[in-house]
């Protein structure tokens, strides 16, 4: 099933609860987290110095850059430690088994 303006990246059991997986949208590398079987997609890179935040330590909705500890609200991509830091994040749509994102935010 296709959702207009949506790009399916992924099935449900691809990621299960408290993993992620990186996906490419458009030559972007996403995260995908999967938080108690909700889905949430942002940039994986971090803006700081490019860390890999698919690797990072996740607790509750914010995960921290594997390098440097910066954290992200995986929510909506908001720095959540005050140093205006953020990340694009996408709308994520579960239809099925099948997972859809959409266009990037405006944060």
């Amino acid at each position: 099933m296709a959702i207009e303006g949506f790009q399916m990246i992924a099935r449900v059991d691809d990621v299960p609860p408290g993993q992620s997986k990186v996906v490419t949208v458009n030559n972007r590398a996403i995260a995908l987290f999967n938080i108690d079987g909700k889905f949430f997609a942002i940039h994986n890179l971090c803006p700081h110095e490019g860390g890999p935040l698919n690797e990072g330590r996740v607790k509750g909705f914010v995960v921290a850059c594997p390098w440097h500890d910066l954290a992200f609200d995986i929510r909506n991509g908001q720095g959540t430690d005050g140093g205006g830091y953020c990340v694009g994040s996408y709308e994520v749509r579960v239809e099925g088994e099948e997972i859809f994102v959409g266009p990037r935010r405006r944060t």
